[in-house]
């Protein structure tokens, strides 16, 4: 139980932290954290966690509500019909914003500095089309076909303070990649196979540069480079497109063959990408586009999934529920736990210690970061568990589901945690015990009714008497 008295030790340190900086400035201020998707918030709760609030979409008059994302004690997501500031203390509704329509996904908040105003970015339309349950990418087999030219989104920029517009770009299509912003630019996909990089400050597009494929899944930007997916699945096609940072232009491109379109988002750290293929490997590439390493999952990958890349290691999920703490260096496998449950919307995050991540059959589930063995878990739910984001009190996630909407868990001091082992793993006690409980089971069944039988009709195969010539004889 040294795991269990490990993560207790480190609930306390990490709660007591959480409570000094709780007023602090402090954020998770895009999908997965980042501009990378590091996936890992500092001083976050540990598990065991609680239910803190519900905030439930159809009291809101919305159908569904996006991933959120925090800053200063405020959740940020987006519905059909409006954006929404939450209060995480609480999960009341601070204000909202109009919203006319579009599929959902991740906003991105510009923290302020000195005379520069805190911005919202987000995506808005086109009007007509609805949003995904959960805010998240398309399904890994979902169509993703080519937009009308007259059906697009602009990406939308509000000052915070004053809640008013400052600007906003139209782009080639509809998009659901979420806003990614690295130094003050602002990056977004769409599915006319268009990647924008817009000047937070004043709305200017930088750059444009074309996919040969839908770009629906979350760019990761790192290093100089903006990484984009393209899917295609009319075509069955796939591509990994690194772009220019500062001034477009295409560094390299990955085009593996493809068979479905199941590949994960990418995420960017140090000079190094990380993505999830549809052929079920975990890549990497460097800078210039060179394998790296691979990695074999046992399952395909979710479009609506990234791995987190941090602190030296990649944590990813399949789609049946397989998570693999790897090596960021080498991709040496850390651990692995299979969770025998789908992950189809939710990417793992790294809070207090411990790997979560969400499960369609309603859990939320935390491994050890360490030892990769479980440690918590709530009880299934109707809805699925989708993407999470992180402050130095609160985990929230996106429920799916008749009740869709967010849900927030806080660390519970009176909790329980527990100690389990990968139905996957080797248990040497266990394994031997129930060996041995097979082999008795064995001998039972072979030499009980042998046994009875030799009592019944005698031995099988007695010597023959000395006798036996005189008796045929006589007969």
């Amino acid at each position: 139980m040294a795991v269990v008295a490990s993560i207790a030790a480190a609930a306390a340190v990490t709660v007591g932290a959480a409570a000094r900086a709780q007023d602090a400035p402090s954020g998770w201020t895009q999908f997965q954290g980042g501009p990378g998707h590091p996936g890992t918030l500092a001083e976050s709760p540990p598990p065991p966690y609680r239910e803190r609030w519900r905030l439930v979409a159809s009291d809101l008059d919305d159908r569904a509500l996006s991933g959120a994302i925090v800053l200063d004690g405020i959740a940020y997501t987006v519905g059909d019909r409006a954006v929404y500031a939450v209060d995480l203390e609480r999960g009341e509704v601070e204000w909202e914003l109009p919203r006319a329509g579009g599929p959902l996904s991740v906003p991105a908040v510009v923290p302020g500095r000195g005379e520069d105003p805190a911005v919202l970015l987000y995506l808005e339309g086109p009007a007509g089309t609805d949003g995904e349950e959960d805010g998240a990418s398309p399904s890994p087999e979902e169509p993703d076909g080519s937009p009308s030219p007259d059906s697009a989104s602009d990406l939308v920029a509000v000052e915070l303070g004053e809640r008013t517009e400052l600007w906003r770009v139209a782009l080639a299509g509809p998009s659901r990649t979420g806003v990614t912003v690295e130094d003050g630019v602002a990056f977004v996909g769409d599915e006319a196979g268009t990647v924008h990089a817009v000047s937070v400050s004043g709305g200017e597009v930088l750059w444009s540069e074309e996919v040969a494929a839908p770009v629906d899944v979350p760019l990761a930007a790192a290093g100089g480079l903006v990484v984009a997916v393209g899917r295609d699945s009319d075509e069955v096609t796939v591509v990994v497109d690194a772009f220019d940072r500062d001034g477009g232009g295409r560094r390299w491109q990955l085009a593996p063959q493809a068979t479905s379109t199941a590949i994960s988002a990418a995420a960017a750290q140090d000079g190094r990408v990380v993505v999830g293929l549809t052929d079920r490997f975990v890549t990497a590439l460097d800078a210039r586009g060179d394998h790296a390493w691979a990695h074999l999952a046992l399952s395909s990958f979710s479009p609506a999934s990234a791995p987190a890349l941090d602190r030296g290691t990649v944590t990813i999920a399949d789609l049946t529920g397989g998570v693999y703490r790897l090596d960021a260096d080498d991709g040496g496998r850390v651990w692995g736990y299979q969770l025998n449950e789908l992950i189809r919307r939710s990417s793992p995050v790294v809070s207090g210690g411990a790997v979560l991540v969400g499960l369609n059959d309603g859990r939320l589930v935390a491994i050890d970061e360490g030892s990769g063995r479980l440690v918590w878990e709530n009880a299934p739910s109707q809805g699925l568990v989708g993407t999470i984001a992180l402050s130095t009190d609160v985990v929230v996630a996106v429920k799916g589901g008749r009740d869709a909407g967010l849900i927030a868990f806080e660390h519970d001091p009176d909790g329980e945690l527990v100690d389990l082992p990968s139905p996957t793993e080797l248990d040497p006690g266990t394994t031997i015990a129930r060996a041995g409980a097979a082999v008795a089971i064995a001998l039972v069944v072979v030499l009980v009714p042998g046994y009875l039988a030799r009592r019944r009709f005698g031995e099988a195969f007695e010597e023959e008497p000395e006798d036996a010539g005189e008796l045929e004889g006589d007969a």
